[in-house]
């Protein structure tokens, strides 16, 4: 990411934060934002602040692990103020870019897309169906003696009609799933791929090679990242499937985790203030609609103090 000659150090600080905590980004941004990082103690310090400004105690704890690499050290006794409208206009510009970039890649390749907080059912001609959840999109083959879905972003629920002369083959980025008849997802994350098994039977490998297949069966999951593939884990959490009925149900599920599911629904960012309130556990169900309606159930139901500084950028604790 370039920016502006006029940019102050601050504000390529927080273009890089913003930036960093999107879901599109790459591993290429995070090569990027290590030369800006290693590029000058300023950079290292301004960027550490506003880390402590916002509180995200996952960018600290990765600070924390490379600040002999960097060179970072906290200096409480420093504080550094930044212009709340100087923050909310970099993250709206950086934001729009990000989206329209994204967007106009998408129309080129995708057959069918889902905007941010749709969900949309389409019927494939092979008589099996794919549900995309939120900000989805999807490249469909159906010709030649196979069926190839291409996953492009996001996340698709696929109910496989069984055709034992035509294997169903889905890539992401990651990983390539085949499978004869079944229902499962596939959930293309920042630096893996899920695939989670409802039933049925599927095989799963890199994207790159298609080489002793690992086979999931009935309510199991793995994550396939660049160069490995993860151990099979039991599908024991409704909150990841349950929003192909419409709804997200939790059950003993931190509030984090669940606000950042309510957060693919909506445009915006959401930090806590208080840490405490990351690990609160809580049991519910939730109606999939506008993401911000999502958060207003939660704010009344738990007594929570939310804070929306603009419709995109909200404040937990």
């Amino acid at each position: 990411m370039e920016s502006n000659l006029n940019d102050s150090i601050d504000e390529q600080a927080v273009a890089w934060f913003i930036r960093l905590r999107a879901d599109s980004v790459s591993q290429q941004d995070k090569i990027s934002f290590n030369l800006w990082l290693e590029k000058a103690a300023e950079h290292r310090s301004a960027f550490y602040e506003i880390c402590v400004m916002w509180g995200d105690e996952t960018l600290l704890q990765s600070l924390t692990d490379s600040a002999k690499k960097h060179g970072i050290a906290p200096r409480p006794e420093k504080k550094t103020f930044i212009k709340p409208r100087s923050v909310l206009a970099i993250a709206a510009c950086l934001l729009l870019a990000i989206s329209l970039s994204g967007q106009i890649w998408l129309l080129m390749k995708a057959d069918y897309t889902s905007a941010r907080g749709e969900r949309k059912t389409v019927q494939l001609s092979d008589g099996s169906t794919a549900i995309l959840n939120t900000d989805s999109a999807v490249a469909i083959k159906m010709e030649d003696g196979q069926r190839l879905v291409e996953l492009l972003r996001g996340e698709v629920f696929f109910d496989v009609a069984p055709d034992a002369d035509r294997p169903f083959v889905v890539k992401a980025n990651h990983s390539t799933t085949r499978v004869l008849g079944t229902r499962f997802f596939v959930h293309c994350k920042n630096d893996s791929d899920e695939i989670k098994v409802l039933s049925g039977r599927v095989e799963v490998s890199e994207a790159r090679r298609w080489k002793n297949p690992l086979v999931l069966h009935d309510q199991e999951a793995v994550a396939v990242y660049g160069t490995a593939i993860g151990q099979p884990q039991a599908l024991d959490s409704a909150l990841s499937t349950s929003w192909i009925s419409g709804f997200l149900a939790y059950q003993n599920e931190t509030l984090e985790t669940v606000v950042n599911q309510i957060n693919r629904y909506g445009a915006g960012m959401v930090f806590f203030r208080d840490d405490k309130l990351r690990n609160l556990r809580i049991n519910g169900r939730l109606s999939i609609r506008d993401s911000r309606d999502m958060l207003n159930v939660l704010q009344k139901t738990m007594n929570l103090k939310i804070t929306y500084l603009t419709d995109w950028l909200i404040i937990v604790g």
